[in-house]
Parts: structure tokens; sequence; C-alpha cells
């Protein structure tokens, strides 16, 4: 994951997510749909949404060092939609990226932060996006990012 990559991402996830409430899941896969904000209500038709597909879990604040893949709780699609349903209504307030690997950190209101493991030799581990439109970040393979969206929200230099 290059600088202008992680900037680019940044700026879109801050976008989409920052000041947005999780208003549901969606039961084919594991899709977080996210509520539109003030910042980005005026811009945005679709659903915004978060795809997870690597091992995640909820932590009661933000960590000093990222959990191993090992450390990471092996919990089934049951207990996976219950522990997401437990963020149900919480605003995100702060969003950011690990510096090495694209693992997302996603921290509410409550001080609890979702993470979710960036990391994948052959697939992808999360997206981020919109519905019907195109805004995107998704955690590729070995640790790269791929942005689109608008490009004054991405920046210049990607």
């Amino acid at each position: 994951m290059n600088k202008a990559e992680k900037t680019a991402a940044l700026n879109v996830l801050n976008f989409l997510c920052n000041g947005a409430k999780i208003e549901g899941l969606n039961f084919y896969g594991l899709k977080l749909l996210l509520s539109d904000n003030e910042n980005n209500s005026n811009r945005i038709e679709g659903q915004i949404y978060i795809n997870i597909e690597s091992p995640f879990c909820l932590l009661m604040a933000m960590p000093k060092s990222i959990p191993s893949l090992d450390e990471l709780p092996e919990i089934d699609w049951i207990e996976s939609y219950k522990l997401l349903c437990e963020l149900r209504l919480k605003q995100i307030v702060e969003v950011s990226l690990h510096h090495e690997s694209p693992h997302l950190f996603l921290t509410f209101e409550t001080g609890e932060v979702l993470f979710i493991w960036g990391h994948h030799e052959k697939y992808e581990s999360w997206q981020v996006g919109v519905s019907n439109e195109i805004w995107e970040v998704v955690a590729c393979p070995n640790n790269s990012l791929a942005v689109w969206g608008p490009e004054d929200i991405i920046g210049e230099n990607i």
C-alpha cells in the first residue's frame, strides 16, 4: 500500500463513513449497511455498505497494536451477525487504516472499534462502497488498495 493509495482511500472512507450510523445488515454475504451523513447526503444516491470478507472483531477501545490473525476470534456466521447487530444505530466517528496493511478500524461514538483484517495473499478482505454508484475502496490482495470516486474527494495524486 503506497502513500497515495492510502490517502485516497482514507479520503473516500471518511467521506462515506465518518458520521454515518450502522443501519442494518444484508444477509447475502456479511454486509453492513450505513446511513448517509451530513457531509455526503447531497452527493450519494445509493446505499453505503461495508462488505466484510475476512476475520474481524469488536474491540472496547483503539488498540495500541493490532491483533494478530491468530488472536482474532473464529466465529460462525450466526455469531458474526449477532456481534454486528450490537452496532445498530451506533455512529462512526473515526475511520483509519493500519500503516502497513489495509486493516480497517471504525471507531464508534461509544469508543468501541470494529477491526477488520485487511491482508490476504489471494483475495479481497473488505470493500466499502455505494450501491449503483462509482464509489468504492477495496482492500486488495498483498496489502494494496483500489479506490474509485470523484476526483475532488480522492485527490489528484492517485
